[in-house]
């Protein structure tokens, strides 16, 4: 079987073979380990002074048992009217309501302000409205969303305008604006090549089809596809793709994983990414 090579359209060429995580990522920097430090010789901090001591000499008056435990019984009675006083101050002041306490519900509102913010979060970092309306359905969901434009961003390839990374979780997301529709459909035709293959290298690949985008808004050409790595670090893994793009605009999405590491040899994980934002 002919190894194919990684689409350079989405395997950035600067990264050289293989990046060490998961596909289109920098290359992964070692964990700062931080050594546990000695105990050898290590000064513990005590109070090196010690206890106060009294060197001078001083007469002790002695008092009678009955004034110290009339002393002690004052004192008691003191505190204990303080207490009750403000006790009672208290409860006074508190409003009070027979209805037992509220349950929290199950079903709480902070996930949809949370989930608002993290899509204007990521809407802010996409280079065009018509781009980030594409890839709308998922802001919510992806996080550490950086352009091309930016250091250490993804580079575009040949007909591509402008390429945005996003990820969640383990599985990479790229979101592309290509010059024109011909642009765009050569990249298609790369992947369709691709995924003729696909059921081989990670089997319950479906073939390219026309679907309905998650929300049910307009229809998208859908290609599931793969490859296998030719050579590097990860040389022979395999690595799954979903591409889909609006047939009217020249945009598109990719979602990447690994097939066995990171996907466990299914493609559920990456439909169903695809899925949620239904």
């Amino acid at each position: 079987m002919t190894k194919q090579r990684p689409d350079q359209a989405i395997w950035p060429v600067s990264y050289g073979d293989v990046p060490a995580t998961a596909p289109g990522r920098a290359p992964a920097v070692p964990p700062v380990r931080t050594s546990p430090t000695s105990t050898t010789g290590a000064r513990r901090v005590l109070n090196d002074a010690g206890p106060a001591v009294n060197t001078g000499r001083t007469r002790s008056r002695r008092q009678s048992p009955r004034s110290v435990l009339a002393v002690a019984v004052g004192v008691a009675v003191a505190l204990a009217g303080a207490a009750a006083a403000f006790g009672l101050n208290w409860w006074g002041s508190q409003p009070h309501d027979d209805k037992p306490p509220a349950v929290a519900s199950s079903h709480s509102p902070t996930r949809e302000p949370l989930a608002r913010r993290q899509a204007a979060l990521n809407r802010a970092r996409f280079p065009a409205p018509a781009i980030a309306d594409f890839a709308e359905p998922w802001l919510p969901t992806v996080s550490d969303c950086i352009t091309d434009v930016s250091s250490g961003g993804p580079q575009r390839s040949t007909g591509e305008q402008s390429r945005t990374r996003c990820t969640a979780g383990f599985i990479t997301t790229y979101w592309i604006s290509y010059h024109t529709l011909a642009d765009r459909d050569r990249a298609q035709a790369r992947y369709r090549a691709q995924a003729a293959n696909a059921p081989k290298l990670a089997p319950g690949a479906t073939p390219p089809v026309d679907r309905i985008a998650p929300g049910g808004s307009r229809k998208v050409q859908y290609i599931e596809y793969a490859y296998e790595i030719p050579s590097g670090e990860r040389a022979g893994q395999v690595v799954v793709a979903v591409w889909w793009s609006d047939p009217t605009q020249p945009i598109a999405g990719v979602f990447l994983a690994y097939w066995s590491e990171d996907l466990g040899s299914s493609w559920v994980p990456l439909r169903d990414l695809w899925n949620q934002a239904s």
